[in-house]
């Protein structure tokens, strides 16, 4: 899954949004990447910023629509 190139977000966080679009928490994700729930939701966080999005849901529903 690919968010919107022009958007500038890096592999760690387009994997985690691809994990969040698949329905996992964070620390389902963090378990899965191995590494701690806090960095988990600094990648979302920095997503979140650069898409432009004000909260978790939005951002999920950005990057289902942009792919």
């Amino acid at each position: 899954m690919e968010v919107s190139a022009g958007v500038g977000l890096s592999p760690c966080e387009k994997e985690c949004l691809k994990w969040l679009v698949a329905g996992l928490r964070p620390d389902e994700i963090a378990s899965r990447l191995h590494i701690g729930v806090k960095s988990i939701e600094k990648y979302i966080a920095s997503a979140k910023v650069k898409m432009k999005c004000a909260t978790r849901d939005q951002a999920v529903a950005k990057a289902i629509i942009f792919k």
